[in-house]
């Protein structure tokens, strides 16, 4: 998360940074007269009254306006150019003595003085001054009255960078965002073909590509309008306009849940219909029709997305996980995006000026429309997020349930092994019962009692080695005498009551996973205790009225258990996949609608679970 912030954050700076042009040297000798020096061609100094107007001998008189720039030495440079701009009057530059610029090609140079003005000429213009360390600008005012209003401005560009940041700020905005849309256009659309591929296809990601991509096709408009004719129609701009809003309500809707995705289409399928019928309508009359789209657009719309929004947010205190974390999420983009919106009002910036600008548009218009244009973006952004996180998280769940599902073939695989040794000796086991059943016919043929009673002790105490039968489940009985052997060598005292049919309505591969994790995690614990004496393992398996099977698995154990912050436990082993184990036995029980009991009490461990029968 903190990431995520920290990304956002740094892109909206990008944004505005990339928006705000390089400053200008501004020099307006009305706003600053202390700092201009007013004289005639004769070297006469003349000061303004206090109304700013000069006394001149004659209309024709060339007025000198002289400034040092001492003060921006550091910054100018051999590139630097000047902008003048003059309305009323003929002007001229100088630097440092030297005439640079004659936006009127009028102004004689050494006679001091501009032609008669025979017809209005363009005084303004772009030219180079260098590393200038003095200004000055002669001016002929055309019209009374002289005054410092009427003199030309300039404006300093310090460099060619500086100029062509002027040109470039105000659509860097635009141009940025509208590549970003694209790419995430583009993004979401490749997520959707490569799920779609794999037959799981996620279509609030191809929604989610049409809004980014309206989102691109709405900022380009102002690029294109001049050069495709078709964008010049008040229809195709109109709908532009109105396309994302009516894609969010859509989204909106198909992460709904319960009764309300079922009646719930009816809102932005109600929007979309009347979207077709406004651009019906203005075809035909384009009048009356424009009168409905501009309801449509500026009133309607805006109330349908707020109503879905409500709508969602219901969802979210019924327990809806997608709109949880949507209203979450949401959330800390308002408080970022505030926070933004705060620091370049602090600062002037184009944010705040943007959303100014709606502000003022949506009241003096009376509409909702440019409060839901820029609340509209936000939305993207969240959506985006959510989707990119969801992708994640599909990941990562793949992931794990590859995991459980070699963990499970793993021990399937072993108890099959186990299995066919079981019917290996069991087959040897009656080869070898029909030689001692001949053995024994020969003896009491001969009725040598003492021997046969020997011969039957010596064979009663090889069975005795032999695993016992615990059940008349194949699986069960198999997976519980594998335990019992592998506790005997351990030392461990085992007991095992398992009450079990020979058929259950629960997957063979799940209890292989459920009892082989529980027998291995308890097998492993008890093989850290030291004390034989204090080694045991009780398991418990039985039938629970009908409607389930209950399996309980108890063992001492010495040493700490390990929880993380929740208190949820821990596993104590290392290395790739450790915690799968109680992971897997988790996944079995919510298969069979239960849970799984973990109870460590006084070095006892205890893990039971209650399998409802499908």
């Amino acid at each position: 998360m903190a990431f995520t912030l920290a990304a956002v954050w740094s892109i909206f700076s990008y944004i505005n940074m990339t928006q705000t042009a390089v400053p200008v040297i501004q020099l307006n000798p009305s706003a600053e007269p202390e700092q201009w020096t007013f004289t005639l061609k004769d070297g006469t100094t003349l000061k303004p009254d206090q109304s700013g107007g000069f006394t001149l001998p004659s209309a024709d008189t060339v007025l000198y306006c002289t400034r040092p720039l001492a003060d921006y030495k550091g910054r100018l440079t051999s590139s630097t150019l000047i902008s003048v701009n003059a309305w009323s009057c003929d002007a001229a530059i100088l630097a440092d003595g030297r005439l640079v610029a004659d936006p009127s090609h009028r102004f004689l140079w050494p006679e001091g003085r501009f032609e008669p003005a025979v017809e209005p000429s363009a005084t303004s213009g772009l030219f180079s001054i260098g590393r200038a360390e003095e200004l000055t600008i002669a001016v002929r005012f055309l019209a009374e009255p002289f005054s410092l209003s009427a003199l030309p401005t300039l404006s300093v560009y310090t460099e060619l960078h500086t100029l062509s940041s002027q040109w470039t700020a105000p659509t860097a905005s635009s141009a940025l965002s509208s590549g970003v849309f694209l790419a995430v256009a583009l993004f979401l659309a490749g997520l959707f073909l490569f799920q779609l591929y794999y037959k799981k296809a996620n279509w609030g990601f191809l929604l989610l590509a049409l809004l980014a991509l309206s989102f691109c096709l709405k900022n380009t408009v102002s690029y294109s309008i001049y050069i495709i004719w078709m964008l010049q129609i008040p229809v195709v701009l109109w709908s532009i306009q109105v396309f994302p809003a009516l894609i969010i309500l859509w989204l909106l809707w198909y992460h709904t849940q319960g009764k309300l995705r079922r009646l719930g289409w009816l809102l932005p399928a109600l929007c979309s219909a009347g979207f077709v019928g406004g651009i019906l309508w203005r075809l035909v009359d384009n009048a009356s029709g424009a009168r409905w789209t501009n309801l449509l657009q500026n009133k309607l719309l805006p109330l349908a997305v707020l109503l879905a929004l409500l709508c969602c947010g219901w969802q979210a205190c019924r327990g809806n996980g997608y709109f949880r974390r949507f209203f979450r999420w949401g959330g800390v983009l308002v408080v970022c995006a505030g926070g933004g919106l705060f620091l370049s009002f602090l600062q002037n910036g184009s944010l705040w000026k943007t959303f100014h600008t709606a502000l003022r548009m949506s009241h003096a218009m009376g509409n909702l429309f440019h409060l839901m244009e820029q609340t509209s973006y936000l939305l993207l952004l969240l959506f985006f997020l959510m989707a990119v996180y969801d992708f994640v998280q599909s990941i990562v769940h793949r992931n794990q349930e590859l995991q459980a599902l070699a963990l499970q073939n793993r021990y399937t695989a072993e108890h099959a092994a186990y299995l066919s040794r079981s019917l290996d000796d069991t087959r040897a086991l009656r080869h070898e019962l029909r030689h001692h059943m001949e053995a024994l016919k020969a003896l009491c043929r001969e009725g040598d009692l003492q021997r046969i009673s020997n011969y039957a002790e010596l064979l009663g105490s090889q069975w005795d080695e032999i695993s016992g039968h615990y059940t008349d489940n194949a699986l069960l009985n198999a997976l519980v005498c594998s335990y019992a052997d592998r506790a005997k060598q351990l030392g461990v005292e085992f007991e095992a009551v398992v009450q079990a049919p020979e058929q259950l309505d629960i997957e063979d591969a799940d209890l292989a996973v459920l009892l082989s994790n529980m027998a291995d995690n308890a097998l492993e614990a008890l093989s850290a205790v030291s004390a034989e004496k204090d080694r045991w393992l009780r398991l418990k398996v039985e039938i629970f009225e009908n409607t389930g099977l209950f399996i309980s698995c108890s063992n001492s154990f010495h040493g700490q258990l390990r929880r993380d912050h929740t208190g949820a436990l821990l596993s104590t082993k290392t290395g790739e996949g450790h915690g799968l184990g109680l992971k897997a036995m988790r996944r079995v029980a919510e298969k069979y609608n239960s849970v799984l009991v973990v109870e460590p009490q006084r070095q006892v461990f205890h893990v039971k679970t209650y399998l409802y029968f499908q």
